[in-house]
């Protein structure tokens, strides 16, 4: 008698699908490059390098494009909402029926608003905008513990995060710029939020630990005598590139501290990746990373503008 066994077949597809999903998470991608700052007799990267600024890597932007999405005024079934990387200035058009011109600003969260005049209830409207690549993974184990080591306490707060070979892009289908990432790439988990507390000194490196900032909280600066003064964001300051930009005649003066409280998307880095088998009949698997908290980076205190 002749028996014929089927084989087991993996669907590629159905994991892109599933890690594209709504269930997954929403990423920024930052590659990683070696500084050549180094000290030729120790190996180890310059402190004072203006480029790396002592981490002896260069962390480039994410990717930015052109985006349109069409809205109905009103819908209660979809938000108008853009996502939460855009900011007013990113607004290139907003353009309703009969190719009339609208206003907008967006508040809290990617929330449109719009200025003046707006479209009509139920209307639809199309808004182009400029935004970074978002990509899509699954975040898992997310563990934070604190250990005694032989040097003192050594603090993990970790996560494994898988990512697809391919990435949904509007309706099409792109390859996954991020597939290949390894140490010391970065990730910001755009569907989390952390609370950051600093002290920055006026006219000194002025950057934030995180650079995607959903809002401020407080300012406040103090003087030599202990007196404290509150400053605002949009007023007194701004926040461009992760760093703080004071407007001209105003905060603390020079060489003074000032402590700001903000609530921000958090930023893994690639710790190591996972030594597993990611290929079934030669075709290439989702791959998974280990990821560890951007603070805790060997030199931490920097965002991704560099």
């Amino acid at each position: 008698m002749k028996h014929e066994f089927s084989t087991i077949q993996f669907h590629l597809e159905h994991f892109d699908e599933l890690l594209n999903g709504e269930q997954s998470w929403r990423l920024l991608y930052l590659p990683a490059t070696v500084c050549p700052c180094r000290d030729r007799a120790t190996g180890s990267p310059q402190p004072d390098c203006p480029r790396c600024r002592g981490y002896g890597f260069v962390w480039e932007p994410p990717e930015v494009r052109e985006w349109e999405e069409t809205f109905y005024r009103g819908s209660t079934t979809r938000p108008e909402v853009l996502p939460p990387t855009v900011r007013t200035e990113d607004v290139v058009r907003v353009v309703g029926e009969g190719d009339r011109e609208y206003q907008v600003a967006l508040e809290e969260g990617g929330r449109i608003r719009f200025l003046g005049g707006e479209p009509a209830h139920g209307e639809a409207y199309r808004v182009r905008y400029r935004a970074p690549l978002i990509l899509r993974g699954h975040g898992q184990n997310l563990v934070g513990r604190k250990d005694l080591g032989e040097y003192g306490e050594v603090d993990h707060r970790d996560m494994s995060l898988t990512l697809p070979r391919r990435v949904r892009v509007g309706g099409a289908w792109e390859e996954n710029p991020a597939y290949y990432a390894g140490y010391p790439d970065r990730f910001v988990v755009l569907d989390a939020g952390v609370k950051v507390h600093q002290v920055l000194y006026r006219g000194e490196e002025e950057a934030l630990l995180y650079a995607y900032v959903y809002r401020v909280l407080s300012c406040v600066g103090m003087e030599t005598d202990y007196s404290t003064t509150a400053y605002t964001l949009g007023e007194d300051f701004r926040l461009e590139g992760g760093r703080v930009m004071w407007a001209p005649g105003r905060g603390p003066r020079m060489g003074r501290p000032y402590g700001i409280t903000y609530l921000a998307a958090p930023e893994f880095y690639v710790f190591r990746e996972l030594p597993q088998v990611r290929g079934q009949g030669g075709h290439e698997l989702p791959r998974r990373l280990h990821l560890r908290l951007w603070e805790l980076f060997p030199r931490p205190g920097a965002a991704f503008g560099r």
